[in-house]
């Protein structure tokens, strides 16, 4: 039977893509039609329309692979990057080159609407596979966590969930104190439940002290947050003087029973040892005041924010995250690879990649 790869069209393939995303990521994929017309289809940074494809054999969807668009931020000056992201194969159709096939469709489709570099944060599986096409690898992403309460964790220890609770009672108290003689009295916090047009400020005022970041204008803060339909996210606004000197935009959610939450951004001078520091006790006040048990960082290796993290209660995960290795394939000349190679040049959070996304 006659195969063809096609653009996803939501309202026609979104049966078989769905059953197809089932099939190589599980049940917990997220599979909801909005969410993917969102991403896809209502990209601010699509030019022809969105760069998902698909591959059918007939009306069966057995492959798929993409693009999600946006801007990324080198040494001054702005390029077009995209997320590789969905690459499946049906189980049926394995070893058949379909996944080095639909990779360099995205590629080529990219490059015809001006991408000068595709990324990816790969995982154990699509790893050695991005490795054989010749894909340079530009660093291991890490993520920091940081406990808030800790009666789950005592539960575990002691096995009595009256004395866990005693513990963890005694500990909040006093890491609250801790925290409250560490909070800086001239940044004041505001809590949003979306991101002001006012964030674009703070993006103009650090984005120079960068070196590779994706743009976290309003543009794109707007887009990614206050426009999906199917997750709210919190924003914290760090304030001097009434003025925005940084932010973080937070995803609460479970996991493994815990409440917790995900700082899917972090942003802010990324030379200042105080601002960093004030933002991050921000964000635990506003795990302390909301019952969560820990958060979640990643931020690169640029600058000031993994030092201060790690002497601000954040510890490296003992497991790396579940897409952690940052592969690239630059398509333009715009860039080298140079530029954007080591995890000692990138601010990157957890806000990037598939993981936040539940694809």
């Amino acid at each position: 039977m006659e195969r063809e790869i096609v653009r996803l069209d939501i309202n026609k393939d979104f049966e078989g893509f769905e059953e197809l995303s089932v099939l190589s990521f599980g049940e917990g994929t997220n599979c909801k039609k909005e969410m993917y017309e969102w991403l896809f289809d209502k990209n601010p940074y699509n030019k022809t329309g969105n760069m998902m494809y698909i591959l059918k054999e007939g009306d069966k969807v057995i492959g798929c692979d993409g693009l999600i668009p946006n801007e990324l931020y080198v040494n001054g000056k702005t390029l077009l990057a995209a997320h590789s992201v969905k690459s499946m194969t049906h189980p049926d159709y394995k070893k058949q080159g379909i996944f080095r096939k639909m990779t360099q469709n995205s590629c080529e489709r990219g490059l015809e609407d001006g991408v000068d570099v595709v990324i990816g944060l790969a995982n154990d599986q699509s790893y050695p596979a991005y490795l054989r096409f010749g894909w340079p690898t530009l660093f291991e992403k890490e993520a920091y966590v940081k406990p808030i309460l800790i009666t789950n964790i005592l539960k575990r220890r002691i096995k009595i969930g009256f004395l866990s609770s005693c513990a963890n009672s005694m500990y909040v108290m006093y890491m609250k104190n801790k925290l409250k003689a560490k909070m800086d009295k001239e940044i004041k916090f505001e809590i949003l439940n979306s991101v002001p047009e006012g964030i674009q400020t703070c993006w103009d005022k650090y984005k120079d002290k960068y070196k590779v970041l994706l743009v976290r204008d309003y543009k794109y803060l707007n887009y990614r947050y206050n426009l999906r339909p199917d997750v709210n996210y919190v924003t914290i606004l760090m304030k001097l003087n009434d003025e925005i000197i940084g932010f973080a935009i937070l995803h609460n959610s479970k996991a493994n029973g815990s409440k917790m939450t995900s700082a899917v951004e972090f942003f802010t001078d990324p030379t200042n040892v105080r601002y960093i520091e004030a933002l991050s006790n921000g964000v635990s006040k506003y795990c302390y005041d909301n019952g969560l048990e820990y958060v979640v960082v990643g931020s690169g290796l640029y600058g000031n924010y993994k030092n201060v993290l790690l002497k601000n209660g954040f510890m490296v995960t003992r497991k790396p995250p579940k897409n952690n290795m940052m592969i690239a394939n630059v398509l333009s000349d715009k860039l080298t690879l140079e530029e954007i190679t080591g995890h000692e040049k990138w601010h990157i959070t957890q806000g990037d990649g598939e993981t936040e996304l539940d694809l």
